[in-house]
């Protein structure tokens, strides 16, 4: 396009030059191949020159955009930027807070640890301060429970003592009666002898007439009372079953002789349940520190049997009736800590939860 208006320039230049030395053929000719160009040149100005202005309102519409676009992109830069600030300081004192609650927390703990510990140690001080008082008054009880089996072993004794003197005062009176009811048939007898003895027989041999004599006594209370011996083995054979009919008629006394001859037989099978009795009988009576030697006796040196854990459970209920709890609650832990899969120890839980 450049060249193409150089040449018309050209043309325009020598254009009188050419009119004087060419014929009006030729300046028409010209003429019209300027006209030419001139529309030429216009039509290029109007299309090329029109396209290059919108090309150029357009470029400016778009440079106009690019550069809201990068204004929007500066002020949303700026905003980010501002925000990061915001969200740096708000890190800082986020972070500083964190160190502040962090030292407080770790402060906390300490405080909290030390007062662990001083609580701990007190703890255990107060552990072994309420150790020692049990230790204490475990001894306390078990020198109680000692003094109190004595006694009651001293009443014991001294009942059966005073039984066995009572025993051997109707056995005496007994005996008296009987040697006075059997006088009249010596002297019967006597007289009988005298008559069929010769008068030499009795001079020279008077220690046979008074074994005679005295053999008619024993005679007489053999068919008097029966035999002994047979009354003896019937008994020892039934003695364990007439002590429980007893027992169940209310008939203790009675029955506590027939389970103690049981008890103190060491051949006997039944010695340590008429031991247990023994203790049932005195319970009955209300002799509750004597029931608890006869339980005592079970657990000290039959702890083995079946029978120890009730006579133990027996032994609580009878220090309940004492009003002496507190033993009773420790043997009551006593069967649940050594028999606990036995019915005993449900019965002792139960009867530990209402003391």
């Amino acid at each position: 396009m450049k060249k193409t208006f150089l040449n018309f320039l050209l043309i325009a230049a020598f254009t009188p030059f050419l009119i004087q030395c060419a014929s009006q053929t030729d300046v028409d000719d010209l003429r019209y191949q300027l006209r030419i160009v001139n529309k030429k040149l216009e039509d290029m100005k109007s299309t090329t020159f029109g396209q290059l202005q919108k090309r150029q309102a357009a470029s400016a519409g778009q440079m106009d955009q690019i550069e809201l676009k990068v204004l929007e992109l500066k002020s949303q830069l700026e905003e980010t930027g501002h925000m990061n600030r915001r969200l740096s300081e708000q890190n800082k004192e986020l972070n500083q807070s964190i160190e502040t609650i962090a030292v407080t927390e770790a402060s906390k703990r300490k405080e909290l640890f030390r007062q662990f510990e001083e609580g701990e140690k007190t703890k255990e001080t107060e552990l072994r301060d309420l150790n020692e008082q049990l230790r204490v008054q475990n001894q306390n009880l078990k020198a109680i429970q000692e003094a109190r089996i004595r006694d009651a072993e001293l009443k014991a004794a001294a009942a059966k003592r005073a039984a066995e003197a009572a025993k051997a005062k109707a056995r005496n009176a007994q005996s008296a009666t009987l040697t006075r009811s059997t006088a009249g048939h010596i002297r019967a007898d006597k007289k009988k002898i005298k008559l069929a003895i010769s008068p030499t027989a009795a001079t020279t041999n008077p220690v046979q007439t008074k074994q005679k004599v005295s053999a008619a006594p024993k005679n007489a209370l053999s068919n008097q009372g029966g035999s002994p011996a047979v009354s003896k083995k019937d008994s020892s054979a039934n003695k364990m079953t007439q002590a429980q009919g007893l027992f169940e008629k209310k008939k203790l006394n009675e029955a506590f002789e027939l389970f103690e001859q049981i008890a103190t037989n060491p051949s006997s099978s039944d010695s340590v349940n008429a031991r247990y009795m023994m203790g049932e009988c005195l319970f009955n009576q209300k002799e509750y520190d004597k029931a608890i030697m006869q339980y005592q006796k079970i657990i000290s040196q039959h702890s083995g049997d079946k029978k120890a854990p009730t006579a133990m459970l027996r032994q609580g209920i009878a220090f309940e009736k004492l009003s002496d709890k507190e033993t009773a609650r420790v043997i009551y832990k006593k069967i649940i800590k050594q028999h606990g899969a036995s019915s005993e120890a449900e019965k002792a839980k139960t009867r530990l939860s209402k003391l």
